[in-house]
Order: C-alpha cells, then sequence, then structure tokens
C-alpha cells in the first residue's frame, strides 16, 4: 500500500497529464497499481507553480489527490519561500508562505472535481498524497478541503513522503485535531528534507503521524510522541542532520526509480 501512494506522487512528478496517460512515468507507472487507475485531472499551473493530478482507482475504491514534489527549477523558489505567513487569517496559526501559495493557487479546482468524484463514488475513501514539496501540499490540501467539503472528515486518508515541516507549533496543533489521526507521514531513514525548515527558523515543527522507515529494507516505527512540537526523538529525528544524505529523500522503498522523470530534475 505504502508503494502504490508513492506511485501516485511519483506520477504527479514525472508531469504526467490527462492527454498522454501514464506514460511519461517511466517505471514508476509499471505497475497494476497505476494502469488500472483512471485520470480524472491533470493540473500543471506555472504561477504560482503547482502540478498535480486526481484520479480513481475502482479496485481499491480511492480518490486520490497526487501534489507533484520538486521538479521544475522555479518550484526551488516555493521551497525557498519559507517566511510564515498565516493559515488563518488572525490566528498564531503560520505555515510556510510558497506551499500556501501553491496550494491556494488550484485548490477551487481541486475542490470542484472532488466534489463530483464523491458524488459519483459515495463509499470511495480519498487519499491525499505528494512527496517532498507534494507531501507539504497535500497536507496543507488535505486541511483546506476538510473544512470546506461535506463529509469528507469521514473518508479522508493523508499519505506524505519525505515531507518537510508545513508549519508552526500552533498549525500543527490545528492540523492533528482535523486530521492528524488518519495521516501518515512517511520519512526515510536519514532524509534530510523532514528536518527542513529548521525547528529553530520561526517555530516550524511536524505534524503527526510520523511513519519511520529505520532502514533499506523497510522496517517501520511509527512515532509515539502526539502534542504540540515533540517529534518522537526515536525516529528520523534520531538521526543527526550532518548523518544525512539526500539519497535517502530520493529512494522510498525503491521509488521513484531513475528514470521516472520528464520533469527538469528531482529530489
Amino acid at each position: 500500500m505504502i508503494q502504490r501512494y508513492m506511485r501516485y506522487s511519483t506520477a504527479a512528478t514525472s508531469f504526467v497529464d490527462t492527454s498522454t496517460g501514464w506514460s511519461a512515468c517511466g517505471q514508476a507507472c509499471v505497475s497494476p497499481d497505476v494502469h488500472d487507475v483512471m485520470l480524472n485531472l491533470t493540473w500543471h499551473v506555472d504561477l504560482p507553480l503547482s502540478d498535480g493530478l486526481i484520479a480513481v482507482h475502482h479496485r481499491s475504491q480511492e480518490i486520490v489527490i497526487s501534489w507533484a514534489g520538486t521538479h521544475r527549477y522555479r518550484a526551488l523558489v516555493a521551497d525557498m519561500s519559507v517566511f510564515p505567513r498565516p493559515y488563518i487569517p488572525g490566528a498564531s496559526t503560520d505555515v510556510h508562505g510558497g506551499f500556501l501559495d501553491a496550494v491556494h493557487g488550484v485548490i477551487d479546482l481541486v475542490q470542484h472535481h472532488l466534489e463530483h468524484l464523491m458524488s459519483d463514488y459515495p463509499n470511495y475513501m480519498v487519499i491525499f498524497t505528494g512527496h517532498s514539496k507534494g507531501g507539504a501540499e497535500a497536507a496543507l490540501g488535505a486541511l483546506d478541503l476538510v473544512r470546506r467539503v461535506d463529509g469528507l472528515r469521514d473518508r479522508i486518508r493523508v499519505w506524505t513522503f519525505g515531507q518537510p515541516r508545513v508549519g508552526n507549533m500552533q498549525f500543527a496543533a490545528l492540523y492533528n485535531r482535523h486530521l492528524g489521526a488518519v495521516t501518515y507521514r512517511v520519512t526515510s531513514y536519514a532524509d534530510p528534507v523532514v528536518a527542513m525548515p529548521p525547528r529553530f527558523l520561526f517555530d516550524y515543527c511536524h505534524h503527526n503521524t510520523e511513519v519511520w522507515l529505520m532502514n533499506a529494507e523497510g522496517d517501520i516505527y511509527v512515532g509515539q510522541n502526539n502534542t504540540g512540537c515533540n517529534e518522537d526523538p526515536r525516529a528520523s529525528s534520531s538521526v543527526d542532520f550532518y548523518d544525512r544524505s539526500i539519497q535517502w529523500h530520493k529512494d522510498y522503498l525503491g521509488l521513484p526509480p531513475l528514470d521516472h522523470a520528464t520533469a527538469m530534475f528531482s529530489w
């Protein structure tokens, strides 16, 4: 299941488009997990930069919303726009400004398609997923829509991979109240991106629930701390920052494979 959701994340980062289907995705999409999935919407927006897809997997009865990671040079601008902005105007729930802009640029379009699909398939779960920058945007998009779309709260799951920190402690608490129990924030052993932005910068902190891949064999530890910014010291935060390698960010149980991208680059 973890690999299936990572395949969706890889597909979003590979400029998959409804006009060409899964062909741009390379080896990541050579799998029944993906080929029997119906693409409903793809988006490729330049300003603010955002790419992603909505698909329907009838065999698993899932509606999937997948957000692309850092795969265009211009995405680096969004990644580096770390200065926080209020998620809720007038409140102290601050979030990464670049990720917020990317989500809010397409959220109305995503909501429109999601509501139609939820009506067409009333028994299907709704999965939000993404890798790296896409994981942060998946989490933000899920929180936006669970507060806007009737009935979504009972059907939603969030699976992110290599997700950087999204907001401050107050935002993490807000996220946990709405989605912490149904979110699985997968981190690879020594992935440096999950330790960014650093906690000392604008009080950035992770939300629940971390699923740490402890080694290349895929042994798993589920984070136990569930309040505030108390990231479990026995999970990915146990790895010293100087022992981390970007290669761990590029490999989540073998995905994405090296040939995955028609993207300009990926990390």
